[in-house]
């Protein structure tokens, strides 16, 4: 039975970074549809789709979220033809689109929430050029929509504020997908 791991948690916490990473194990990604304008480095197709406000709103969406006057949302034909294709793929997901997706896919469904502390992500952000307004809005949203508590709900839970590889080795470890070098007898 193929699978679906997605990724969940607050704001910066390593999601985006920790999927692309994941893709050099050949693990596809479901790609989301989104208003805003991509950051330098993304692709349209592979990061995001990035399409206009009247586009956006001409898909059938599982998941659909604001941020920042910008949306986001998952297609329900993007999330099929990963699960129809690939025996694991993954994707970052907010609460809500999370449980549209419990309903779709049911035990094909695990969640992997990836944990940070308020410093790290705010430091992140702060990385990656959001400004205080931003950040400060982000925080507040993840705080009322309790996506800093969602690792009592996950099927698991990955610490990444040390090692950025050993976060994604331990992804790899929940999905099965690790191979452990053969040792020299």
């Amino acid at each position: 039975m193929n699978k679906v791991y997605a990724l969940i948690g607050p704001p910066a916490s390593g999601k985006s970074s920790i999927l692309h990473a994941l893709a050099q194990y050949d693990i596809p990604e479901m790609t989301s549809h989104t208003t805003r304008k991509p950051r330098p480095g993304e692709e349209h197709g592979v990061h995001y789709y990035f399409v206009s406000k009247e586009d956006f709103q001409k898909q059938e969406l599982i998941e659909r979220v604001e941020y920042s006057g910008n949306f986001y949302g998952l297609s329900k034909t993007e999330v099929l033809d990963k699960v129809n294709r690939f025996p694991v793929s993954v994707v970052a997901i907010e609460l809500q689109g999370l449980v549209q997706l419990k309903k779709l896919l049911a035990d094909r469904l695990e969640s992997i929430f990836i944990m940070a502390d308020h410093d790290i992500l705010i430091d992140r952000m702060l990385e990656r050029g959001d400004d205080t307004a931003v950040i400060n809005r982000r925080i507040e949203y993840a705080n009322s929509t309790g996506e800093f508590n969602q690792w009592q709900t996950a099927n698991y839970v990955v610490k990444n504020t040390g090692s950025f590889e050993v976060s994604v080795r331990q992804v790899l470890a929940i999905i099965g997908k690790v191979t452990l070098p053969e040792k020299n007898i």
